[in-house]
């Protein structure tokens, strides 16, 4: 069980790897600066991309906590 656990570990953290990795874009300057009054909204992809990446670290989460108390 704890061997089927940690193999899920490692590819949900190689999934959040590459899901974080996806939402850097260019417009790294535009959208960091706190002070800006522009608002930004995601769309399509990206905000598909946003929402798989929160839930596969819910996921995570959960079999980080389930992995400590086996």
């Amino acid at each position: 069980m704890k061997n089927i656990l940690t193999i899920i570990q490692i590819v949900l953290s190689i999934t959040l790897a590459i899901l974080i990795f996806l939402q850097a874009n260019d417009e790294g300057d535009s959208r960091s600066n706190i002070m800006s009054s522009v608002s930004f909204q995601k769309r399509g992809w990206e905000k598909i991309i946003f929402y798989v990446t929160a839930i596969v670290l819910v996921l995570f989460l959960i079999s980080s906590i389930i992995q400590t108390t086996i």
